[in-house]
């Protein structure tokens, strides 16, 4: 079983990414930084409509990663060190 301390070490490390990630596409909406944060990658899937006969819902996920998410894993990883 896995250590606290690892355990630890790796929600450091994916609140990181995240944050990294968020900070990314809230710079991207600034003339300013635009250009040096926008998505280097941009993946993922939507099934706009689902009808069960009960229920009626829609799923959308989406992977982007930009430089915010690459600086909050460097920063992840030097910080869970």
């Amino acid at each position: 079983m896995a250590s606290s301390s690892q355990t630890t070490k790796w929600w450091i490390i994916i609140v990181s990414l995240v944050t990294g990630t968020l900070l990314g596409v809230y710079l991207q909406r600034f003339p300013s930084t635009e250009p040096f944060f926008r998505d280097i990658l941009s993946a993922g899937f939507n099934i706009p409509e689902v009808n069960l006969g009960f229920a009626e819902f829609g799923f959308r996920l989406f992977l982007r990663c930009n430089p915010g998410t690459i600086a909050g894993g460097i920063a992840g990883i030097w910080a869970a060190r």
